[in-house]
């Protein structure tokens, strides 16, 4: 967990982050251990948290929570190893330090923090413990601040996490987790941007990152990852894609976000057994992932195992009713299941949502009762071109519609834009009353060129 401060008045995440995330680092290494990534422990930082819930929550078996105090020059950090069956202390481990180079201060409470846990399971170091990879204080604050912003899946966040990143790599321009950082925040930038703004852009500066960070580390996962990401959602390059996302694993069978990469190319490819058994490592190893477990429950959905879709989609709702992304997947799922009135209410809740006037209300509901779903789909089609919505969208609200010829005309957008979706053409279920049409098998063909 990340570190709390005994003096809250005065917080700083190099201590409270930075420290977590080379203890995490250090104890990954260690044989027999699983470790939650930092990108799941994070959000544990509230200084009321209680271990237990937050180990209850990942599944472990065991929480390291440690606080730290600065007093004349030196830190002091005390953990505390608490076993989440029973919920008491098993250990606490106290380590003083010179606080004057934080990077060495970081390895040194890591290394003998770790050593003790080395003792107290009995087992020792299975390869070598992950380095900061630079020595630039500010360069790996904004390091941390941009990682975080990068993993919230929203566009003005990663358009936020690129300017933090760009400033990482500026301050250290050798900084390779940095570069890889930059090139993930490109990535979310160009997976979430409307129709309107040209993705070309975001995509080559990825690449670009990529490039950089793999000429620094050419074994860091996270680039690899990114490398596989890019090369199925822009270039179209599905062999190339695959090669890379094997790759992370194999780098760091450990990453979750590794192995949900892999299952979104795995999906792409019609390979639902094998999409699904990554999407349940990396739920394994994040078991707290809201979008994780949505991911599982979009796998069911291409594969067209609906009713389990339905239910995994009901479940992440519960899991936080907040969390936009299962609705629509649930909305879609039970559409194809046939479900139209339960479709339709959802539907119909998403347009109170978006605060919808009352003649675009009205709308959808004589869509639906004259015509039903495909009505609905019809209505819906035709409001497109008033929105910025991806051309991809467009695509299958008129294939749902019954337009064939512009939803056509939309696919054919969406590949000239490079839009990530394109790489699902041939699994998707709204799609369905396409594929007959010879002008389908032509621009599968060309997709799949590369």
């Amino acid at each position: 967990m990340p570190l709390k401060p005994i003096n809250t008045a005065s917080r700083d995440e190099l201590y409270e982050i930075g420290i977590a995330d080379s203890l995490i680092h250090r104890l990954g290494s260690m044989k027999g251990f699983v470790v939650r990534h930092l990108s799941a422990t994070r959000k544990y930082a509230d200084i009321t948290q209680d271990p237990i819930a937050a180990g209850r929550e990942q599944q472990v078996d065991y929480v390291l929570a440690s606080n730290y105090q600065l007093a004349g020059g030196k830190i002091r950090v005390t953990s505390q190893l608490f076993n989440v069956t029973s919920g008491q202390i098993e250990e606490t481990y106290k380590s003083e330090k010179d606080a004057g180079d934080i990077f060495v201060m970081q390895d040194a409470i890591a290394g003998e923090v770790g050593n003790l846990l080395l003792a107290r399971f009995a087992t020792t170091l299975s390869n070598p413990t992950t380095k900061s990879g630079t020595n630039n204080e500010e360069a790996y604050r904004l390091y941390l601040q941009g990682m975080y912003l990068a993993d919230r899946k929203n566009l003005a966040l990663a358009q936020r996490a690129v300017e933090v990143l760009e400033r990482a790599v500026q301050l250290d321009p050798n900084y390779a987790q940095a570069w890889a950082g930059k090139a993930y925040a490109h990535r979310a930038v160009a997976n979430s941007i409307g129709r309107s703004v040209s993705i070309h852009e975001d995509n080559q500066k990825s690449m670009e990152a990529i490039n950089k960070a793999l000429s620094l580390n050419e074994n860091m996962a996270e680039a690899h990852s990114t490398l596989c990401e890019n090369k199925m959602y822009y270039e179209y390059d599905f062999v190339g894609a695959e090669s890379a996302c094997k790759r992370a694993i194999e780098l760091n069978p450990n990453s979750p976000l590794a192995h949900q990469i892999y299952s979104r190319y795995l999906v792409s490819r019609g390979r639902f057994d094998e999409a699904i058994a990554e999407i349940r490592t990396a739920i394994d190893l994040e078991p707290a992932s809201l979008f994780y477990h949505s991911l599982y429950g979009i796998n069911f959905y291409y594969a067209r195992r609906y009713p389990e879709a339905i239910a995994q989609f009901k479940r992440v709702i519960a899991m936080d009713e907040n969390f936009g992304n299962p609705y629509f997947w649930l909305l879609m799922s039970l559409a194809a299941e046939g479900n139209e009135s339960e479709a339709f209410e959802l539907f119909m809740n998403g347009v109170d949502f978006d605060k919808a006037d009352e003649a675009t209300i009205q709308a959808y509901k004589r869509a639906y009762q004259t015509s039903g779903w495909r009505g609905v789909m019809q209505e819906r089609a035709k409001r497109f071109e008033q929105s910025d919505e991806i051309y991809f969208r467009g695509a299958e609200f008129n294939a749902q519609a019954g337009n064939k010829d512009k939803a056509f005309e939309y696919l054919e957008k969406s590949y000239q834009r490079r839009e990530m979706w394109m790489a699902y053409l041939q699994v998707d279920p709204r799609l369905d009353s396409l594929r007959a049409d010879p002008r389908f098998a032509e621009l599968v063909r060309r997709v799949e060129l590369k």
